[in-house]
């Protein structure tokens, strides 16, 4: 097989089967005749020197494919590069904060020593930032590979965004609800993994009923985990629709039917934990079962909220953007 044959070989195999023929054999006759020029403009050129300058010459086969075939080769492209760093810095300037102020916080509370204390908020707050980048990230260049424009995410840019920028999505809304959603999938998992008390065995006793990981808590997280990706790519795109009026009253409903369920049934807080700590007692008038009942009402409420502003927001924007 010569270098040509493997060189067309190299470049079909990264290219869709019903390409590859059609390339191989425009490829076959361009590097022939790319070969038959080199000679005939260097003389002295043996064909073995000529096909080695050419196939140089013609790059990386992959990257040849790439252009055959119309596929990227970058992650996430100039088209879309500054809204996803923009994004990401806001966010980490806002997680990374709250973060780094809740793992020593819940160590102090659990006894952690101070070293300790310091390992752990470390490596937390340099695993949540690697993840928050790893899940933005994702989304752009998943956009990117569907062929979003940056003029279809949002308005084109103009010199009247120096004075009044018009984004019906304000990036402070878009941070804070990112922010809660990630503390709040965090909290949910350090709970569990650094309980704040033990029973007499050295077991530990998480706030949260941990019976509830076969499946509540899962499907809450995988619930918050897509409403993430849904608030990031709102951002991106710049406005509200009615789409998305639609998918925050399904978040909704998802969130308080999955956490519905075990605070009715008044399974949601660990019992083994308020009966180790002592609380409530018997000159307390609040019972686990009021606060369950009162987190379900707050629940709700804010459900509720968040549906209507939903709807108002898609409502205000214009017809052209809807």
């Amino acid at each position: 097989m010569t270098l040509t044959d493997r060189y067309i070989a190299a470049t079909a195999a990264k290219l869709p089967e019903d390409q590859r023929a059609d390339v191989s054999s425009e490829l076959t006759e361009a590097i022939g005749d790319a070969i038959d020029a080199h000679l005939v403009s260097t003389p002295q050129t043996t064909t073995e020197e000529a096909e080695r300058h050419v196939l140089n010459t013609m790059g990386d086969p992959e990257k040849l494919a790439a252009t055959y075939a119309d596929r990227s080769l970058f992650l996430i492209g100039p088209e879309l590069f500054l809204q996803w760093k923009r994004l990401t810095v806001s966010l980490l300037w806002i997680v990374l904060p709250i973060i780094a102020i809740l793992i020593p916080v819940a160590g102090y509370l659990d006894g952690t020593g101070v070293w300790a204390i310091i390992g752990q908020t470390w490596g937390g707050t340099l695993t949540v930032g690697v993840y928050l980048v790893f899940w933005v990230t994702v989304v752009f260049a998943a956009m990117e590979r569907t062929g979003t424009k940056a003029a279809e995410l949002s308005e084109p840019w103009t010199v009247d965004n120096l004075k009044t920028p018009t984004a019906t999505v304000v990036m402070g809304d878009t941070i804070g609800a990112a922010a809660t959603l990630v503390v709040t999938a965090v909290f949910i998992i350090w709970q569990q993994v650094y309980p704040w008390a033990h029973d007499a065995a050295g077991e530990g006793l998480p706030l949260i009923n941990p019976g509830l990981w076969t499946f509540v808590l899962p499907a809450l997280l995988a619930v918050m985990a897509i409403e993430l990706v849904v608030v990031i790519a709102r951002q991106v795109r710049g406005h509200w629709t009615r789409a998305d009026a639609w998918v925050t009253l399904g978040l909704n409903i998802a969130t308080t039917t999955v956490v519905a369920m075990p605070l009715l049934q008044h399974t949601f807080l660990n019992r083994d934990l308020f009966t180790e700590i002592g609380w409530p007692d018997g000159t307390t008038t609040l019972t686990l079962e009021n606060i369950e009942m009162l987190t379900l009402l707050v629940l709700v409420i804010v459900a509720v909220v968040d549906v209507v502003l939903g709807f108002r927001k898609a409502a205000r924007a214009t017809p052209s953007r809807a």
